[in-house]
């Protein structure tokens, strides 16, 4: 089972500057592309230790999820030229990401993380927050923008032993 929520969100300065570097790492990974690349993995790793270089003290996680978009985003251009990227946005793994207290905690930097508080807007979504943090949910890739960002909740179910399951019965309420 997969739920996705929208949740408002107040960021940390950590935050912020993750913000305003992310579209700049994905206009760097579509800029040393020549061509529409053929594989993900083999874009990522053709690229991944300039990525380093120039990036060198980001996590290496944000060089995997922008990429990704810049991947993603090549290929949906079919060769025609990206337009400039004009919002501030970025793409948070769910490796590195976690949920304490309604906040998302992920490191940006080297010895930094990024802070932000979520405001859950209806009880279900507090439920969900709450749930998430004690490790009932896994948390999916997240994307996050200066007011919002949608957090991808997964948990798999035996439906044939979870009919009651208590956790699940909180939100239906």
């Amino acid at each position: 089972m997969t739920l996705s929520e929208i949740f408002t969100c107040k960021l940390d300065s950590e935050a912020y500057g993750l913000l305003n570097q992310y579209p700049n790492m994905v206009k760097w990974w579509i800029e040393q592309a020549k061509e529409s690349p053929v594989s993900f993995s083999g874009f990522r790793n053709q690229f991944y230790s300039a990525w380093k270089n120039a990036w060198s003290n980001y996590n290496s996680q944000h060089a995997q999820t922008s990429s990704l978009a810049a991947y993603n985003m090549l290929k949906l251009s079919k060769g025609q030229p990206i337009e400039e990227l004009k919002y501030s946005f970025a793409v948070i793994s769910p490796r590195i990401v976690k949920i304490e207290e309604e906040k998302l905690v992920f490191p940006t930097k080297q010895s930094k993380k990024a802070h932000i508080q979520l405001l859950p807007k209806s009880p279900t979504q507090k439920t969900l927050l709450e749930q998430a943090q004690n490790q009932y949910w896994q948390i999916g890739q997240i994307f996050l923008t200066p007011n919002w960002c949608t957090i991808p909740l997964t948990r798999y179910l035996d439906l044939t032993k979870e009919k009651e399951d208590a956790l699940i019965q909180q939100l239906r309420k």
